[in-house]
């Protein structure tokens, strides 16, 4: 019975290239010159994002040592998580506020992948130190220790590991990045998303661009299984600091990326308010409502996959896949969905709820979920010696104590979903959400308007957020 659930997990998630292999007639393999050049560069983009993101990170992580109480600590923290919270229409918006005219390029998504990564990192950094390392630097800081030496000769060789873990998401999050390079790219293919999005659209070739999303995934998958554990940042906040690694004056860098971000959103929207009303002619009120219909489709869907997840953990293989599987191509899910048969308003929506999980499952398991079910991996094991069942393990064990954590997780989902605007624009045409009227907006040279439609956008992303966690005191009693 576990076993078939598990297939049927695994075959869930793959179900966009299954689709693709079913629905191309004919194959032809593109010549090297005709994919090599995209993905070295796809290859340098994401390098260079995430070496950024690493550096600047570790700077953030080194400023939040300079908030000393809890309270600070909590603030810092989700300052810091802001960016990599929010859907990716926020950051496009606010970065577009700043210069006029804007530097499109591959020098514009790396600013953004880093604005949208670093305080994650920071955060990871935070947690991983903590719970290995805690000790280590108070006990280098007692007996006289310098930084420095405390760096290079404890922590480098002690979380060089996980450092090429964490090196590994963000460069993953950075090559298969869709939105952000589809905006602010301008003319240059910077992902193989792009390419892959530009090959079906202008060429045709859906079987070129399965090749190149499948090219794309196995090369993720072979730099996951060279890695000797998967990353996992832990699930608990830090709530103590360590002032032996801070360093004076760099404390308030932690609120920079979430500075740039709401300044942006706040001159754009000065800026509309000056023009007048912009927004009589736009059908905010359906747009309103089928953002809030479509995030709550997605997070219900997480909550179903993550409880189903919880009824055939453990299993190594699952486990090991899991940590290699980062997330299907969003591009050829989005085609995928639209291969399939039938149109109409639900059907439309369920096609669109599907891919939407499918991109974001993968990664919401691996950085939240994922160490949340380890940390319970001896207490399933001593229930299942004592006779336990897998349901009776799922909803009396699991379940009790990782409501919150897996509540949250679908409330983030949620929150992303009612952002989006680039699968969705693919998939269907039917569901005018709000993501899709601002990226109609942005098109026409109206940013203003757009960036007058962020604060419904925000409204209801928030709305959906507090629904799931606020949600937790229900559902565990």
């Amino acid at each position: 019975m576990r076993s078939s659930a598990r297939l049927a997990l695994v075959l869930l998630l793959l179900l966009p290239y299954l689709i693709w292999l079913q629905r191309i007639p004919a194959w032809s393999l593109p010549a090297p010159g005709e994919w090599l050049p995209s993905l070295l560069h796809a290859v340098f983009q994401a390098a260079l994002s995430a070496l950024s993101s690493l550096l600047f990170g570790f700077i953030l992580f080194v400023a939040a040592q300079g908030w000393t109480t809890p309270r600070a600590r909590r603030w810092t923290e989700l300052a810091l998580l802001l960016p990599n919270m929010i859907p990716p229409l926020f950051l496009v918006l606010g970065l577009l506020s700043w210069l006029a005219p804007f530097p499109y390029g591959l020098g514009a998504v790396i600013v953004a992948h880093v604005l949208l990564n670093a305080g994650l990192v920071a955060v990871a950094l935070d947690r991983l130190l903590h719970a290995k390392m805690g000790g280590m630097a108070e006990t280098a800081w007692i007996l006289g220790g310098s930084r420095r030496a405390f760096w290079r000769r404890i922590a480098w060789p002690y979380l060089r590991a996980d450092v090429a873990s964490l090196f590994l998401l963000v460069f993953s999050l950075c090559l298969t990045s869709f939105s952000i390079p589809l905006v602010l790219g301008g003319q240059r293919l910077v992902t193989l998303e792009v390419t892959i999005f530009e090959v079906i659209r202008s060429e045709g070739r859906w079987d070129k661009a399965l090749l190149f999303a499948a090219l794309q995934s196995l090369f993720l998958f072979m730099l996951a299984w060279s890695l000797p554990r998967p990353f996992a940042p832990g699930t608990q906040v830090s709530r103590r600091h360590l002032p032996f690694l801070s360093v004076r004056g760099l404390s308030g860098l932690v609120f920079l990326p979430a500075f740039i971000l709401l300044v942006g959103w706040v001159i754009g929207v000065s800026q509309a308010l000056q023009v007048g009303n912009m927004l009589s002619e736009i059908p905010l009120f359906e747009a309103v409502i089928s953002s809030l219909v479509l995030g709550l489709s997605v997070g219900l869907l997480h909550l179903m996959l993550f409880l189903w997840l919880a009824l055939v953990f453990p299993n190594p293989w699952l486990e090991r896949f899991l940590s290699g599987y980062l997330a299907p191509s969003p591009t050829i899910t989005g085609f995928a969905m639209l291969l399939l048969p039938d149109n109409g308003e639900i059907i439309n929506l369920l096609k669109l709820t599907v891919a939407l999980t499918l991109i974001s499952f993968p990664l919401l398991c691996r950085w939240m979920v994922h160490s949340a079910l380890n940390s319970l991996r001896q207490q399933i094991s001593v229930a299942r010696v004592l006779g336990a069942t897998w349901p009776a393990v799922a909803f009396e064990i699991v379940w009790p104590q990782l409501a919150p954590q897996l509540m949250r997780a679908s409330g983030l989902a949620a929150l992303w979903a009612s952002g989006d605007f680039a699968i969705s624009g693919i998939v269907t045409s039917q569901w005018q959400t709000l993501p899709l009227l601002m990226n109609e907006l942005i098109g026409s040279y109206r940013l203003e308007a757009a960036q007058l439609l962020l604060l419904p956008l925000m409204l209801v992303g928030l709305s959906l957020y507090a629904l799931f966690v606020g949600a937790t005191r229900y559902v565990t009693h």
